[in-house]
C-alpha cells in the first residue's frame, strides 16, 4: 500500500518522467547518429520486443504529416486529374502495405542468416532513425509545398533523400545483425525492391500510369 502511494506521490511521478525523458533523448540521439552512419548509435537501443513494438508509435505518429503533405504536394504521377481521398487512398495502402511487407522480408532474411533474435533490434532503431531523416526533411517539404522551388527540382531531391534513407537502412542492418557490408547492402535492397514494387502495384490497380 505504501509502495503504490511512494510511486503515485509527485516527487515519484517526475523521477519517472526524467527517466522517460532520458530514455527519449538517448533513442533520438541513437537515431541520429545512425542517420548519419554513426555505428555508435545502435548501443542506444535494448533491442528487446517491448521496445520494438512501443517505437511503432513513432511511424504512425508521423504518417499524419505525410498525408497532410500530399495534399499540398501529391506523389509523382497524381499531380494533376486526381481527387484528394485518392490520393489519401494511395498514400495509406502504400504506407501500409510497405511497413508490413518490409520488416516480414528483414525478419525472414534475419531467420535465413541465424541472426532472428537481432531483429527486435534492427526494428526499433530503424523507427528512431525515420524520425531523424524526418526532421531534417521537413525544410525540404516546406520548400516542396510552399512551390519555393519547382517541382522537377524537388522531385531530383526527394529521390536522393530516399536513396540516402537506404544507405542508413543498410548502416542499421550491419550494425543490428552483426553482418558485412555486402549482406547490408542485399537487405537495404530487398526493402528497396519490396516498396518500389508496391509502389508499381498500387499504381497499377487504379490504372494511374507508372511515371518512373
Amino acid at each position: 500500500m505504501n509502495s503504490a502511494a511512494g510511486r503515485n506521490s509527485l516527487p515519484a511521478r517526475l523521477l519517472f518522467k526524467g527517466a522517460d525523458m532520458l530514455d527519449f533523448k538517448n533513442k533520438i540521439t541513437g537515431g541520429f547518429d545512425l542517420l548519419l552512419l554513426f555505428g555508435r548509435g545502435i548501443k542506444k537501443f535494448s533491442g528487446t520486443k517491448k521496445e520494438a513494438l512501443v517505437s511503432v508509435i513513432l511511424p504512425l505518429a508521423l504518417f499524419p504529416c505525410s498525408l497532410a503533405f500530399s495534399y499540398l504536394y501529391p506523389p509523382k504521377g497524381m499531380e494533376v486529374g486526381y481527387e484528394y481521398p485518392q490520393i489519401a487512398a494511395t498514400i495509406t495502402a502504400q504506407f501500409i502495405l510497405s511497413f508490413i511487407f518490409s520488416n516480414a522480408l528483414v525478419m525472414g532474411l534475419s531467420r535465413l542468416l541465424d541472426r532472428g533474435d537481432k531483429f527486435w533490434l534492427f526494428f526499433s532503431a530503424g523507427n528512431w532513425a525515420s524520425v531523424a531523416l524526418f526532421i531534417v526533411t521537413v525544410p525540404f517539404m516546406i520548400a516542396a509545398a510552399s512551390g519555393i522551388v519547382g517541382r522537377e527540382e524537388m522531385d531530383r531531391i526527394f529521390v536522393l533523400v530516399s536513396c540516402y534513407s537506404y544507405v542508413v537502412t543498410a548502416c542499421i542492418a550491419w550494425r543490428a545483425f552483426s553482418l558485412n557490408w555486402q549482406l547490408a547492402g542485399v537487405v537495404a535492397i530487398a526493402t528497396l525492391f519490396v516498396n518500389q514494387e508496391l509502389w508499381h502495384f498500387i499504381y497499377s490497380i487504379q490504372n494511374i500510369p507508372i511515371p518512373w
